[in-house]
């Protein structure tokens, strides 16, 4: 009887031992849809404006949120609770800013002092009072998983076109069903630009903040050529450490967050304000020495398949602002979109292939930077220009695709996707046991050699902003 006991005792043990690890990873409520579901959601909230959108914070103890209301409502208020009923909840105060209309107020609230692998709940204040509540359950800090899903373009290539943005919409909320179905450790999503289509339409974000997914995820939106073609960017964010440098115009902003021991660099591609750029970053480098990884976030694709390389301003123009940069401060990883082509590079170190990145490899200490491009949501292109400095392409057009990267205190696990049934179609790991080799001097000659760059940069802009003028806006 007492062996019977003890063999009870063990399987009941175990079994609670896999509930509980079970419950820990199922971080995301099933929030699915069918076409008919989305369809019915989409038409019931597309007229209104007031959807929030959950941004990462400064680092991973932060929450930025952000959301529209009625001048006559506008509380920036958010309330934070570790229990479902609200009770015991932590009161967070913001400020409001002027919207793109007269009629609203935007409210931005930061949250603080999040724990890891803690479930929260937190409800803002709407034009009706007290939202409903909402859950969030926070990751671990030490070693997370974040996801990159790019050119979501909401709209498409199209302006007032609500069957168009409805579909676009409705594979955002499918990719995403998908990802974090098969994730459901992910602490992030990151986007490398063009969240929305023509940059002018508020629309274009509620339907992108429609998933119910994305009030438990927090996004980090970068700029990208589509998004500059408006400012509504300017009114639907809350992005930490926003840098508006000393040449940036209109909607021009770079970011840099922290979470864990990684730093993302978040550039605005679409300007070519390179005194500013390398400014941010080397402003973010300096206030965070102990971060063991750099991430480089940009719009238009560097070393992307298919004809970006091809293109004089991102062959020429944008590498020289970007990719001195990127070897000054000895990046370890840059992620790119906008050219709709999933693709990844070999190791790349002052426009040179110095490694080769072979799919489902581990790599220690390797020298040189991978770029990943993203696929998009809006449509997907065909990757049918290689080049040498390309690794991985995914040759079909009409699928989507989506990335997790995974950090610990000594790898970094790369991983592309399928959107539609997370069949894995590339991965590789990168492991790390030495420090950063941005030494002083190496820092102080790439700068002396970077201020030509930085002048024709400002020229470059003068340039670009007559030409902006005349066709109506970036493409």
């Amino acid at each position: 009887m007492n062996k019977l006991f003890k063999i009870s005792a063990l399987i009941l043990a175990a079994l609670m031992l896999f509930q509980g690890t079970f419950s820990a990873a199922a971080a995301f409520d099933d929030k699915s849809m069918t076409k008919e579901e989305w369809q019915a959601v989409y038409e019931e909230k597309i007229s209104d404006n007031t959807l929030p959108m959950l941004c990462v914070g400064a680092d991973e103890t932060e929450l930025n949120i952000c959301w529209h209301a009625q001048k006559e409502t506008a509380i920036p208020k958010v309330r934070l609770s570790k229990n479902a009923d609200m009770t015991d909840a932590l009161v967070f105060e913001g400020e409001t800013t002027p919207a793109e209309n007269e009629e609203q107020l935007v409210c931005r609230v930061t949250m603080t002092g999040i724990e890891e692998n803690t479930t929260y709940y937190y409800q803002w204040y709407s034009d009706n009072g007290w939202s409903e509540a909402y859950k969030y359950e926070s990751k671990s800090f030490d070693s997370f998983k974040m996801m990159l899903i790019g050119d979501i373009q909401i709209g498409g290539q199209s302006y007032d076109n609500p069957e168009e943005q409805s579909r676009i919409g409705y594979v955002w909320q499918s990719v995403l069903d998908e990802a974090l179905t098969k994730n459901p450790d992910i602490s992030f999503l990151l986007s490398p630009g063009d969240n929305t289509s023509t940059g002018e339409a508020p629309d274009e974000w509620q339907t992108l903040l429609m998933p119910e997914y994305v009030r438990s995820l927090p996004l980090a939106l970068a700029i990208g050529n589509h998004d500059k073609k408006g400012m509504m960017y300017d009114y639907y964010t809350h992005m930490p450490n926003e840098f508006f440098g000393k040449y940036f115009e209109g909607l021009d902003r770079d970011f840099w967050f922290r979470y864990g021991d990684v730093l993302y660099l978040m550039f605005d591609a679409c300007s070519g304000s390179a005194a500013d750029h390398r400014a941010m970053a080397e402003e973010a480098v300096a206030l965070n020495p102990d971060a063991k990884w750099r991430v480089g976030v940009m719009h238009q694709g560097l070393y992307a398949p298919g004809i970006a390389m091809l293109e004089p301003e991102t062959n020429i123009l944008l590498n020289a602002v970007f990719q001195p940069i990127f070897e000054m401060y000895d990046l370890d990883i840059v992620f790119t979109g906008h050219t709709h082509m999933q693709g990844r590079s070999n190791f790349i170190s002052d426009g040179l292939v110095v490694g080769m990145a072979e799919s489902g490899k581990t790599y220690k200490d390797p020298n040189g930077i991978i770029y990943l491009n993203t696929n998009a949501c809006c449509d997907q292109g065909n990757a049918g220009y290689l080049f040498p400095y390309t690794a991985y392409a995914f040759e079909n057009a009409d699928v989507t695709t989506y990335s997790t990267v995974e950090f610990t205190s000594s790898t970094m696990a790369v991983k592309t996707y399928r959107g539609d049934n997370s069949e894995l179609l590339d991965s590789i790991t990168i492991e790390k046991t030495k420090g950063f080799s941005d030494s002083e001097i190496s820092v102080f000659f790439r700068t002396m050699l970077y201020k030509l760059v930085e002048l024709l940069g400002l020229v470059y802009m003068r340039i670009d902003a007559i030409v902006v003028a005349i066709r109506g806006g970036h493409f």
